[in-house]
């Protein structure tokens, strides 16, 4: 028994998952640090800033769910940005370097926009998310679902999680 012989496809696996998270996390962090940059940063609310770092992409994606379940939130920039980001960010990058960051700049122009119509809908709470970031506030997990199951608000609500 060669210990080498198992440390091998260990290392090969933890490389691949390694590799496999950065994909991920890349699509990710532009949006994160967007919402830093509007409402946190901003904030003299230690609270609040402690509150970001700590629920990170929670602000929008569900704990514990996979990445396509968002909350109010999430689903509300979402409807504002037109077509699936993964999507347009794998084609983009099968178009090179400079088809990424063109697209890459094109949505974070879109998730601006996206933010500013965001402000005046209203969380589940009733509360408009503007108001809930100027009261140093951040979305919870209600009114969640995935991307993928139908709208409530479209009167299909009994295909809905």
């Amino acid at each position: 028994n060669c210990p080498m012989k198992n440390l091998i496809p260990t290392l090969l696996l933890t490389f691949g998952v390694l590799i496999t998270a950065t994909e991920t996390s890349r699509a990710i962090a532009p949006f994160k640090k967007a919402f830093e940059e509007k409402y946190v940063k901003s904030s003299d609310n230690n609270d609040f800033k402690a509150a970001f770092k700590k629920g990170n992409c929670n602000v929008c994606h569900v704990q514990g769910q996979k990445k396509d379940w968002l909350n109010a939130y999430g689903l509300t920039l979402a409807k504002n940005i037109p077509g699936s980001v993964k999507e347009r960010l794998d084609k983009a990058k099968a178009g090179g370097a400079e088809a990424s960051k063109a697209e890459n700049e094109k949505l974070l122009e879109e998730l601006k926009a996206a933010f500013e119509k965001a402000e005046e809908a209203k969380s589940p709470s009733e509360t408009t998310f503007g108001a809930m970031f100027k009261d140093h506030k951040l979305p919870t997990d209600e009114g969640a679902r995935s991307v993928n199951d139908p709208d409530p608000a479209d009167g299909d609500a009994s295909k809905a999680k």
